[in-house]
């Protein structure tokens, strides 16, 4: 199964990679649950990635619930980074204990990284510099996949911006499987850039049991089942973090 990679920035790049359905690049070293019960398998923000939708304050409605999230913890922003240019040491910043994604330095960084010469860094979530696909228009950011192809992107300041899935059928086609839906489902707020599409491929459910993946962070008691679909509720302990992400982590 094709697995949603909705660009939490909890593992390091490497350098054997690849492609997902959204255009993130996967990393083999780490697998780690995602908030509408996706599993992110250590992939990498790419073209799913947030993109300012604008609109006035007015219009924006109410700001999202913000949660506690797993995140990696440190000593020194060495202990953070890989050896990909594009996610090593100066790459990060370690804080009060906790590895903060700096962004991309360069568009040389991003083709290095993901060798391909069509990656630019551009700004992403929360002004964050990201590495993106490049474009000219949506078509080029089409992954083959219905969740995924050119109606579900945006191109704008030349680099591929995910815009959310359009119906059910998209994600049960991407996903190969009737338990993905299409679901009002933007992301919570967290100190993590994550994509800001208010339509994602999230997990169907009856109750919070239908979307553990895990005993640690990511076991019932840490998801509601909203309107039919998976949400994470977030960490509320360390120890889950470190045993769910299988690396020394934190709840904040």
């Amino acid at each position: 199964m094709r697995r949603l990679c909705l660009a939490l920035l909890l593992v390091t790049a490497c350098s054997s990679d690849t492609r997902g359905a959204d255009g993130s690049v996967s990393r083999p070293d780490s697998a780690v649950p995602l908030p509408d019960g996706a599993v992110l398998d250590g992939a990498v923000p790419d073209a799913a990635v947030a993109r300012d939708a604008g609109g006035s304050e007015d219009d924006a409605g109410p700001p999202p619930p913000s949660i506690q999230v797993c995140q990696l913890a440190c000593e020194a922003a060495a202990d953070c980074g890989s050896a990909s240019p594009a996610f090593d040491a100066d790459n990060y910043a370690c804080e009060g204990g906790v590895c903060r994604y700096t962004g991309c330095r360069s568009d040389d960084e991003c083709r290095a990284t993901f060798s391909r010469d069509d990656y630019v860094c551009r700004d992403g979530a929360a002004g964050v510099p990201t590495c993106l696909l490049g474009c000219a228009s949506a078509a080029d950011c089409d992954n083959g996949t219905a969740a995924f192809d050119a109606d579900n992107y945006a191109c704008e300041g030349g680099a591929c911006h995910y815009t959310g899935c359009n119906v059910d059928a998209e994600c049960e086609a991407t996903f190969m499987s009737s338990a993905y839906g299409c679901f009002e489902a933007p992301p919570p707020s967290t100190p993590l850039p994550v994509p800001t599409a208010d339509r994602n491929c999230v997990r169907r459910c009856a109750t919070a049991a239908d979307c553990a993946t895990d005993s640690g962070a990511y076991a019932a008691e840490h998801y509601a089942c909203v309107d039919g679909g998976c949400r994470w509720t977030g960490c509320d302990a360390d120890a889950d973090c470190s045993a769910s992400l299988m690396r020394d982590a934190v709840c904040r």
